[in-house]
């Protein structure tokens, strides 16, 4: 049974469905598909049965806790889970006994009476796009399997896609929520940094680092971010549409790019700005994002550098060749870009453009700091710039998801719900399959 949160709720509402039912049907979908697709790491099948019935009984006794109650919800495996390892896709040496306590987000999700279902996969310490993981095995893409889900949350992409479960937390440090929500064809949202707590979250970079919601819908993951944050939507302008010129875009495959032109016209005529000479941002978001990492990894780099996967071993070690002063000057123009991208983009702006130029890639080709590189390229600056950013998908291109990414100044995040629900009804209603 795929469904959407929001019908999910209603029909618990009206009778004809219960929490239990479809938590039932999910976890069955689990034991028959996860051995192939390798979106889950641990299932918490015992816990989900229970909160899930639980879940029926309050509202068969008129108890509603909202729009997360009863919702089958995966988590991905950077996030603390009372009860459970949190291995943050590592070799079995690095993962910690079982955590105490909730993290921040699971905490807020639990409170909303959400049903978690388990740990969803992730890239090897969420560094790397592919999901590809030398401990744990390939995630695989629901639409082809012989492809990558996209990383590092693209076990909670993967599960969205093949109907593992309804709603899935992920993590984006540098399009870690949106380029599997991309390239699996699912809703994956970049809140504004700082909105969603990390506190229980195992840091990829602490300077880059988003939590946020993924879904099969706007309307779902914008619920979901009610949930887990203090953001509540408000009434926002009609967008005003932007895009960036060519030298922003680079290289993007054609049949992504005449998708993302048809589907603006749900949002009207866009204005071409020039976002300025991305290198130096491309530069610094890479000086910060392995300096903080390389932080983190310290010890474990000095006493088990072998238990590391090749793709992290060879990049991770970067971070410990950045001075000081090049931390500092990092960071200055972090806040010089940040500021420039919010004057331009103002209060009403959004800016579209792909959130990938290229579809899933096939397993092993390419992988490590060239598949970043390849994914990265159109979803880390806004990292950088802790802008909120939405990818929603438009279609397909070679019978694989094609997402287009909505970026808003921060703060902005009831703009980037009102420009993403034109995109998708304009998707509803057109024709959205470009030829290979």
């Amino acid at each position: 049974m795929t469904i959407s949160a929001i019908e999910a709720g209603t029909r618990f509402r009206s009778g004809t469905l219960t929490p239990e039912a479809l938590t039932q049907d999910i976890l069955t979908r689990i034991a028959a598909e996860n051995p192939r697709l390798n979106a889950y790491y641990e299932v918490f099948e015992n816990e989900a049965r229970q909160e899930a019935a639980n879940a029926t009984r309050a509202f068969g006794q008129g108890v509603d806790g909202g729009p997360m109650h009863g919702i089958p919800v995966a988590i991905k495996d950077l996030f603390d889970v009372a009860g459970h390892v949190t291995s943050a896709g590592a070799h079995p040496g690095f993962r910690p006994p079982p955590a105490r306590s909730d993290s921040d987000v699971v905490a807020r999700l639990r409170a909303a009476g959400a049903v978690l279902l388990g740990k969803s996969a992730t890239h090897e310490w969420a560094l790397g796009f592919s999901t590809n993981n030398e401990h744990f095995g390939p995630t695989r893409n629901p639409h082809d399997p012989e492809r990558i889900p996209g990383g590092s949350s693209g076990g909670s992409a993967a599960a969205l896609a093949a109907g593992l479960a309804v709603l899935a937390l992920g993590s984006d440090t540098g399009g870690s929520i949106r380029v599997p929500a991309a390239l699996c064809g699912v809703v994956g949202l970049k809140p504004t940094y700082d909105l969603v707590s990390l506190k229980g979250v195992t840091p990829l970079s602490r300077s880059l680092d988003h939590a946020g919601p993924m879904g099969s819908t706007v309307e779902d993951v914008f619920t979901m971010l009610e949930a887990i944050s203090d953001w509540r939507r408000s009434p926002a302008p009609r967008p005003r549409v932007l895009r960036p010129d060519d030298s922003f875009l680079g290289e993007v495959d054609r049949g992504i790019a005449d998708l993302i032109r048809e589907a603006s016209g749900a949002l009207g005529n866009p204005e071409t700005v020039d976002l300025g000479d991305m290198k130096p941002v491309r530069g610094a978001t890479t000086t910060i994002l392995y300096s903080d990492a390389a932080a983190f990894h310290e010890e474990r780099l000095r006493t088990h550098p072998d238990w590391f996967g090749s793709s992290v071993r060879e990049r991770l070690p970067l971070g410990l060749t950045y001075r000081g002063v090049d931390y500092a000057r990092a960071r200055d123009l972090q806040r010089e870009w940040t500021a420039k991208l919010t004057e331009i983009l103002g209060k009403d702006g959004v800016l579209i453009l792909p959130t990938t130029a290229v579809t899933a890639t096939k397993i092993g080709d390419p992988e490590g700091a060239d598949l970043s590189r390849l994914m990265s390229r159109l979803t880390a600056p806004f990292n950088f710039a802790g802008a909120p950013a939405l990818s929603v998908p438009v279609g397909r291109v070679g019978g694989l998801p094609v997402g287009m990414q909505l970026v808003a100044a921060p703060g902005k995040e009831s703009l980037l719900l009102e420009a993403g629900r034109r995109v998708e009804a304009y998707r509803a209603g057109a024709v959205t399959t470009a030829p290979s």
